[in-house]
């Protein structure tokens, strides 16, 4: 009988700790969690994205959208990954700020600038483009061996950097 009385307790204990250890767990996660995830029919993408990923990925359905509540330092609300894994950020009204596509996979070049896809082909027609960031400062682009190009906003190239 004696170690009923010890054993009664010490369930309880254990049981209200963790039920505690939980609901903290909870808390936090939700107070600092500022991504909101769901699939793509609870989070419709702007227009403008969709026809984006409708026009050069065609082929691929979409796994994730992740709504961020404020954007991000470089102003993505919107982050979705695409079946293929590739990843593409875009702005609030869907237009789009990073594209990446998985280790040694090229990118579709159709909605890169004009100036860049001519000097793409001039000088790196072999080598496909593994993600593109457009930024305020021009475009950065890593290519699938691993050289980055740099771009100003209109398109010029810059620099190289391997």
């Amino acid at each position: 009988m004696w170690k009923l009385f010890l054993v009664l307790p010490t369930c309880l204990i254990f049981c209200t700790c963790s039920n505690a250890a939980q609901n903290n767990r909870n808390y936090n996660a939700s107070k600092d969690n500022q991504v909101t995830s769901a699939s793509f029919e609870k989070t419709p993408l702007p227009d403008s994205a969709l026809a984006f990923i409708k026009e050069y990925f065609p082929n691929v359905q979409i796994l994730e959208v992740k709504t961020k509540k404020s954007p991000t330092v470089t102003g993505t609300f919107h982050e979705v990954i695409l079946a293929d894994h590739t990843e593409i950020d875009f702005g609030k009204l869907g237009n789009w700020i990073e594209v990446q596509a998985p280790e040694g996979i090229a990118l579709p070049k159709g909605f890169f600038p004009e100036s860049i896809q001519s000097y793409l082909k001039e000088n790196y027609n072999d080598i496909g483009v593994e993600s593109i960031d457009k930024s305020n400062k021009g475009y950065k682009l890593e290519l699938t061996n691993d050289n980055k190009l740099y771009f100003d906003t209109k398109g010029q190239f810059l620099r190289s950097k391997k």
